[in-house]
């Protein structure tokens, strides 16, 4: 199977999760020494949360398995570099096969959450160097609800 990505956008994450705010957001004004504002009241982390960094490594855009967490959603910060992400609806792999699979590319400075159960594979970076992201999402999810999923046929995404 081959994916295209494109430019993340809201209408690219239904049933996946939600964009917080994009690079197009206001900066700070002249005169003012920051600017601030609540972009989600609540993001779904119902117990202690924990944040980490990961370091993306640039490789091939191929896909052969994805991960979901089912008892917590994730939001990911893209820190520095610019990524493509594949993701898929919450569901039930059927055949080794997942439905409604997309590719999106993810800036700099962009922010995103994954619903509950939303699957998605590391990023990618777009460029020949490591791409940083932000990652929070309920303590010990990578210890105790990480769920991977081989796919029947591996997925190729042109940039």
């Amino acid at each position: 199977m081959k994916l295209k990505s494109r430019d993340i956008a809201q209408a690219d994450l239904h049933g996946i999760g939600r964009l917080l705010f994009s690079p197009a957001d206001p900066k700070v004004k002249p005169g003012d020494e920051c600017s601030f504002a609540i972009i989600q009241e609540d993001l779904g982390l119902t117990d202690a949360s924990c944040a980490g960094t990961m370091d993306c490594a640039p490789r091939p855009m191929q896909v052969s398995r994805m991960e979901r967490h089912l008892r917590t959603p994730e939001v990911l910060v893209a820190i520095d570099g610019d990524s493509v992400i594949c993701l898929a609806p919450p569901q039930e792999p059927v055949a080794g096969k997942l439905k409604d699979m997309r590719a999106v590319t993810v800036r700099k400075g962009q922010v995103f959450i994954m619903e509950t159960g939303a699957w998605h594979w590391i990023p990618f970076p777009l460029e020949n160097r490591p791409a940083r992201f932000l990652v929070v999402f309920k303590q010990k999810t990578g210890q105790n609800d990480l769920e991977f999923h081989a796919l029947a046929e591996s997925v190729s995404i042109d940039a």
